[in-house]
């Protein structure tokens, strides 16, 4: 039967294969690295130009209700000026009249300039969504293998996942807790073998800073947990 330290090691070594092999899964391997930037760079690329198409209409949205509104406020001042009765009430109107029409200017000239870019994101857009799909398709036949390897991983993780569950569920809460404060300060060692160094002297395998020959004699003994006064992980004596 195994005792609660067999256990708390054995569910240290699972929790280091789950960041290993997590870590290797998400990792592209260098051979694949430049074709995966390449593949993400064509990807932004049609993204961004449908961004800017978008943006381009939207603007263009506005503009032309704002220019239509303008409009018809200018229509309103056109008509006021039949019905004005004073000089200086006529040269307002007419100061209004021209402010409404610069204002006009202004939105249909930089209606003329987005027509120009809806043109030219339009045109780019259609050439990526043309050439993209041979592109993914080029992209997944070189990451086949590696997407293979990843969905292998992704099994190998689950399972070891589920292994350390039904270890956690078979450990002490108290020592459980000690074990998950510790491992995170000591990148994910919480528990460290006892080496035998010498016929009388041990050292921890993590520091390796020797045990005093009473601490040895404790661990040896004792069924408490026993800790490094150098590191302060949990030791672990394999007789």
């Amino acid at each position: 039967m195994t005792s609660p330290l067999d256990r708390l090691f054995l569910l240290q070594e699972v929790l280091l294969e789950v960041h290993q092999k997590t870590e290797r899964r998400d990792k592209t391997p260098d051979h694949l690295v430049h074709i995966e930037a390449a593949y993400r760079d064509s990807r932004r690329q049609r993204e961004a130009a449908g961004v800017v198409l978008s943006q381009a209409e939207e603007r263009k949205k506005t503009l032309d209700s704002e220019v239509e509104d303008l409009n018809e406020q200018l229509k309103k001042y056109q008509q006021q000026l039949q019905s004005v009765k004073t000089s200086r009430e006529y040269s307002a109107l007419l100061n209004e009249i021209d402010g409404i029409k610069r204002e006009v200017r202004t939105r249909e000239d930089e209606l003329l300039s987005l027509d120009e870019t809806v043109a030219g994101s339009s045109t780019e857009l259609d050439r990526r969504d043309e050439e993209f799909p041979a592109e993914e398709a080029g992209y997944e036949e070189q990451m086949k293998e590696w997407r293979a390897e990843q969905a292998v991983l992704d099994a190998e993780i689950a399972q070891a996942n589920a292994r350390a569950k039904t270890l956690r569920a078979e450990l002490e809460p108290r020592l459980l807790k000690t074990f998950e404060q510790i491992r995170h300060k000591r990148a994910g060692v919480a528990v460290a073998r006892v080496d035998m160094v010498g016929p009388q002297t041990a050292a921890c395998s993590a520091c390796h800073v020797r045990l005093r020959p009473q601490l040895l004699s404790d661990l040896r003994l004792s069924k408490e947990t026993v800790f490094c006064e150098s590191c302060k992980r949990i030791l672990y004596w394999i007789p």
